[in-house]
C-alpha cells in the first residue's frame, strides 16, 4: 500500500509538468544541453527594490529560459515549488515542493508534500510526504515511517539523467509589463507583471482575481521567482449554483550557489 501511495504521489508530480496552459500554468519547451545569495526556505518573497532606475528608452527582454535550462547553469540552488486549487465545493488539492541540488556533483535532496480532498469521493484529507535524498548512485527514499536504501548502475543514472532532460518548463506567462528592476534573494532581477488572457471567452467564466508577477535574472535570465493567483467564477457573483475556482502557484529560487554537503539520514543503510 506504501508504495503505491508513493507512485500517486510521483504521478501527480509528473502531471504537472505534463497538462495543458489551461488547467495548469506551465508551457513546455525543449531543452538546451546544456554572489551573495538570500536564503527563503518558508515561501515568503525576499524582495526589495534597487535605487538605481532603468531608464524607460531601454528595452528589458521579459522572455525567461527554461526552469531547468536556468538551473542548470548555476552550481547549487534550492527551489521552493507551491500549487495550491480548491473549489467551493470543498476540493483541495496541494502541493509542495522543495529542493536542495548541487549542480556540480548532481546530488539532491527534496520533500514533497501532497494534500488532497474531494468531498464527493474522499472521507478525509489525505496528508502525504515523500522525501529523497539522491547521492551519487545511491537513493534514500522515505514516503512513511522507514527509509528505503537503493543503489543503480552507472547505465540506470545515465538513463535517468537523459530522461529527466527530455523537457523543460516555463511557467505560463501573457503580454508581461516591466515593473522595475529588484533585489530578489540576493540577485539582481527585472520584475515583470501579466495577467491570463482568454479566461470566459468560451465558457462564460469571470475571473475575479488575475494576478501574475514574475523576476527574472539579469544575469542569466532565469526565473528567480514566479506567482500567480488566479480566482474563476462560473458566473456573475450572485447567480445561483455559481461555482468558484482558486489556484495559487509558485516558485521561488534561493541560496544560489551556496556550497552544500548531502548525507543520508542515521537510519537508511544497506
Amino acid at each position: 500500500m506504501k508504495k503505491s501511495r508513493t507512485t500517486r504521489i510521483t504521478l501527480f508530480i509528473i502531471s504537472i509538468f505534463i497538462v495543458t496552459a489551461c488547467k495548469l500554468p506551465l508551457t513546455i519547451v525543449p531543452v538546451n544541453d546544456t554572489g551573495d545569495q538570500g536564503t527563503n526556505n518558508t515561501g515568503n518573497p525576499t524582495t526589495q527594490p534597487l535605487i538605481e532606475e532603468i531608464p524607460t528608452s531601454q528595452v528589458v527582454d521579459p522572455k525567461p529560459v527554461g526552469i531547468k535550462d536556468g538551473l542548470g547553469s548555476l552550481d547549487s540552488y534550492q527551489t521552493t515549488f507551491i500549487l495550491n486549487s480548491s473549489d467551493s465545493k470543498g476540493a483541495i488539492n496541494k502541493i509542495t515542493e522543495f529542493t536542495e541540488r548541487s549542480v556540480v556533483d548532481k546530488n539532491t535532496h527534496s520533500v514533497i508534500t501532497t494534500v488532497m480532498f474531494d468531498p464527493e469521493n474522499d472521507d478525509e484529507e489525505t496528508n502525504e510526504t515523500m522525501e529523497t535524498y539522491s547521492i551519487g548512485l545511491q537513493t534514500c527514499t522515505n514516503s512513511g515511517d522507514e527509509w528505503e536504501f537503493d543503489t543503480i548502475t552507472d547505465q540506470e543514472k545515465e538513463m535517468r539523467d537523459i530522461f529527466s532532460n527530455l523537457i523543460d518548463v516555463i511557467p505560463l506567462i501573457e503580454n508581461p509589463t516591466f515593473v522595475g528592476e529588484e533585489l530578489v534573494n540576493g540577485v539582481i532581477t527585472n520584475h515583470f507583471q501579466f495577467k491570463i488572457e482568454g479566461i470566459g471567452d468560451n465558457s462564460g467564466s469571470i475571473a475575479t482575481i488575475n494576478s501574475g508577477d514574475y523576476w527574472l535574472a539579469k544575469d542569466g535570465q532565469y526565473i528567480v521567482k514566479y506567482h500567480l493567483l488566479l480566482q474563476v467564477r462560473s458566473a456573475a457573483e450572485g447567480t445561483p449554483d455559481a461555482e468558484v475556482g482558486d489556484i495559487e502557484a509558485s516558485f521561488e529560487l534561493a541560496n544560489i550557489n551556496v556550497p552544500i554537503v548531502f548525507t543520508f539520514p542515521v537510519d537508511c543503510h544497506p
